[in-house]
C-alpha cells in the first residue's frame, strides 16, 4: 500500500509541476513518517527499489492513468538516529532546496536540469518522531504518516511539518491488523474535527498562557463550588 501512495503522490506532483512548473514544487519532495526504524528501514529500501521503478515505468502501462507523470527518482534521505549529526545540518539544508523548473519549448512543459556541483533537491526523505520537533521547512507540503502515532500530540507535531506556507496533504496509511489503526480508522472524521481535545495533559507546557486560559476557568469553577457546598 504504501509503494502505491508514495508512486502516486510523486508521479502526480511530477504532472502538476510538467504543467505548472514552480508553484507545484511543495508537492515534488515526500516526506514519510514512521513510527519505528524498523519500519522505515523497510520502505527505504522498497523507496530504493519498488517506488523508483514504478515512478520511472508509470506511463508505461497498459492502462491510460490520468494525472501521472513519469519521473526519475534518485535523492532519497531520512531523518533519524541512524544519521551522523554531521550529515543531519546538511539534509535538513537539502529540504529547502527547490526543484529547479526551466520552460522546454521542446517537450511544451517544464522540466528540471541539475549543473554538476548543484545541491540537488530531495525526492524522498523519511523520518521518525525526529521530524516533530526543529523540522521547519516552509516549502513541504505533503506526507504519508505510516500507522496511528501512540500519542495525539506527536501526530499533531508531525503533521504539522508539512503546509506550513502552502496548502498541505496529509495521507494516513491505516493497517487493519493493529487496533489503534482500526480505532482511529473507525473514528477517522470526528477524530481529526476535534483532535486538540484529545492532546495528552502531560504534554501540555505548565503555566504556559494558553495553558492557563483553558484551565484556570474549571478550577475557580470547582474552588467555588467546593465553598458553597
Amino acid at each position: 500500500m504504501l509503494i502505491r501512495v508514495y508512486t502516486a503522490a510523486l508521479t502526480a506532483a511530477q504532472a502538476l509541476f510538467d504543467r505548472f512548473g514552480k508553484a507545484a514544487d511543495p508537492y515534488m519532495t515526500m516526506v514519510g513518517y514512521f513510527n519505528s526504524l524498523r519500519e522505515l528501514g523497510g520502505m527505504k529500501r522498497l523507496a530504493e527499489d519498488d517506488v523508483q521503478t514504478r515512478a520511472y515505468r508509470v506511463q508505461m502501462s497498459m492502462v491510460e492513468r490520468p494525472g501521472l507523470a513519469q519521473r526519475s527518482v534518485m535523492n532519497i534521505r531520512e531523518l533519524t538516529s541512524r544519521v551522523s549529526n554531521q550529515d543531519i545540518p546538511k539534509y535538513l539544508d537539502q529540504l529547502e532546496v527547490m526543484f529547479k523548473s526551466e520552460w522546454d519549448p521542446e517537450k511544451g512543459k517544464y522540466v528540471t536540469r541539475w549543473e554538476e556541483g548543484d545541491s540537488r533537491a530531495i525526492d524522498i526523505v523519511l523520518a521518525t518522531n525526529m521530524l516533530s520537533v526543529g523540522v521547519d521547512v516552509n516549502r513541504l507540503g505533503i506526507m504519508a504518516v505510516n500507522g496511528q502515532p501512540k500519542g495525539t500530540a506527536e501526530y499533531i507535531q508531525a503533521t504539522s511539518r508539512v503546509g506550513r506556507q502552502f496548502p498541505g496533504l496529509v495521507c494516513t496509511v491505516l493497517t487493519w491488523a493493529r487496533p489503534r489503526d482500526l480505532s482511529h480508522y473507525e473514528t477517522f472524521e470526528h477524530y481529526h474535527a476535534t483532535f486538540y481535545k484529545h492532546v495528552e495533559a502531560q504534554s501540555v507546557t505548565p503555566f504556559s498562557p494558553r495553558a492557563m486560559d483553558r484551565g484556570l476557568t474549571g478550577a475557580m469553577l470547582s474552588l467555588i463550588r467546593a465553598k458553597s457546598e
